[in-house]
């Protein structure tokens, strides 16, 4: 497990023969016929939007929002290009669906993980430990460039992103009995090393 990183989460196994749809804007596909007309989908549309959105975020992860196009993407998940547009409106909706997946598998899966935790110190160290030991893996400091992105989208969720994190390890530590001033100001403190550590770990340093 690791948190507050960026990562794939395993998909759910599919056998052909197996009924399953999925639904997305304007369409509903199932296994090889679309709902909305009578034009048959690729084999390849039985990726789901998820398997793109997956795919998206290790483009990310490894090269930035510039990274994060449908070509290359595609070639990630041995999809044909035409594919995608059965599932997405275009490249800005790939990305938004891999931000959105950033922030719900490494933040709000996280916190909901630690709402387990009843102790502050338990959950402190659950999550220093863990994040942590994520900081020397691909993407770790995603958080960290996404804040420097020019991309205004990519951007805004980093600040919304790392405004939540500060929140939790400020209330973690307010538990603990600090002052709200003084439980900030580790959180910060805390915060910034995890950034920073994550940055150094990237080149090995």
């Amino acid at each position: 497990t690791t948190l507050f990183r960026s990562g794939r989460e395993s998909s759910p196994s599919r056998h052909p023969l197996r009924a399953s749809f999925w639904t997305v804007p304007y369409r509903t596909i199932l296994y090889g016929t679309a709902q909305k007309g009578s034009s048959p989908v690729p084999r390849t549309a039985r990726l789901t939007r998820d398997d793109w959105a997956a795919a998206a975020l290790d483009a990310l992860a490894a090269g930035g929002v510039a990274a994060v196009a449908v070509e290359p993407v595609a070639a990630r998940l041995g999809a044909a290009k035409s594919s995608f547009y059965w599932l997405f409106d275009g490249r800005s909706a790939l990305l938004e669906a891999a931000l959105e997946r950033w922030e719900r598998t490494q933040t709000e899966q996280v916190v909901d993980r630690l709402a387990g935790i009843p102790g502050p110190a338990d959950r402190l160290r659950y999550l220093f430990r863990h994040a942590f030991t994520a900081t020397a893996m691909p993407g770790a400091d995603l958080a960290l460039r996404l804040l420097s992105e020019p991309d205004e989208s990519a951007r805004g969720v980093a600040e919304r992103v790392t405004r939540r994190r500060l929140t939790v390890l400020t209330e973690a530590f307010a538990d603990l009995g600090l002052p709200p001033a003084q439980a900030r100001h580790h959180a910060v403190a805390s915060y910034a090393a995890y950034l920073g550590t994550a940055a150094l770990g990237q080149i090995s340093a």
